[in-house]
């Protein structure tokens, strides 16, 4: 569920940040684009990796030459036979892949960014009900992909919401606590039936889809700065301070919970804090000077000059 809240946050930020940089600038500067996201994603991804294949020289597991094909080219998601250290980058392979076509539709078909969206959504409903009824089309109809994906497009039609009517947000069912609580009985309700097989009829093309607008529901309550409570915590020091090394805690932590080597880096609660420790030396040692990078590649330094 971590990665469905991840996947509508991602896809409403990237193509919100997309839609300002249209307004200041007139385009996307679509090859800028992505070398931001390069210079965000491939360095601790990279060095996760030459770590691992490192340390397979200590440890036994089963790292195949075709796990390390996906993994680099970033379709871990269509890998049907996953490594443990490497298997958790399926989520990044589906962010990845979103990231590929996503700016060059929103250049391509701007008038029509909802009902393309729409299409897709759509799709995404009936990609599970297809690997489901015939697992042998699963390649063909990309639902490796498409299974988990109307969460990003879901983000991404709110991000054009919020882009275009900003004011719609200040709607005060988003402040209603009934209307929350609802939400996060459905958000409930249907993480169950998921991953259970209950309300089959409903929940197989739909779970994801309802448990993806739950959480943006949730989420659209707490965009405007206010003095909820729920505000003040997402805004407290110490969980900006995670979020800031949640992407450096989500490549590392996969290596601290499963291997033939037991110790107490890999006993909780002890993993929890080499985890952190961790996490938190790769991004200050690591990770920041390639962020350094990327400033120069940001939509306000690449603004045409009068």
């Amino acid at each position: 569920m971590g990665v469905t809240v991840f996947f509508v946050i991602s896809g409403f930020l990237i193509t919100n940040l997309l839609l300002t940089e249209e307004l200041k600038n007139n385009s996307i500067n679509i090859k800028a684009f992505y070398i931001r996201r390069a210079f965000r994603i491939i360095p601790v991804y990279a060095l996760y990796i030459a770590f691992i294949l490192v340390w397979r020289n200590f440890e036994t597991f089963g790292l195949t030459k075709n796990n390390l094909i996906h993994v680099l080219t970033f379709t871990v998601n269509f890998d049907k036979y996953k490594d443990w250290f490497l298997g958790h980058f399926w989520s990044l392979s589906v962010e990845e892949q979103f990231y590929l076509f996503w700016p060059a539709l929103l250049l391509i078909f701007r008038k029509h960014l909802k009902i393309v969206l729409a299409v897709l959504i759509t799709y995404s409903c009936l990609a599970r009900v297809i690997v489901h009824k015939f697992p042998e089309f699963e390649m063909i109809s990309l639902s490796p992909f498409f299974i988990y994906s109307d969460a990003i497009f879901i983000g991404a039609f709110c991000g054009i919401l919020f882009f275009e009517n900003p004011d719609l947000f200040k709607h005060k069912i988003f402040n209603s606590w009934l209307a929350k609580m609802l939400a996060l009985c459905l958000f409930l309700l249907f993480v169950y039936t998921t991953e259970h097989g209950r309300l089959a009829l409903i929940s197989l093309p739909f779970g994801n889809l309802i448990i993806s607008l739950s959480i943006l529901f949730l989420i659209a309550g707490y965009i405007f700065p206010s003095d909820k409570i729920a505000y003040k915590f997402l805004n407290n020091k110490i969980i900006v301070h995670i979020g800031v090394l949640s992407y450096s805690i989500y490549i590392w932590q996969q290596f601290f919970f499963i291997g033939e080597l037991h110790g107490f880096w890999r006993t909780f609660p002890f993993n929890i804090g080499v985890i952190y420790v961790v996490s938190l030396g790769s991004y200050y040692l690591w990770e920041r000077p390639f962020l350094k990078l990327k400033k120069h590649f940001s939509a306000n330094k690449l603004q045409p000059q009068a």
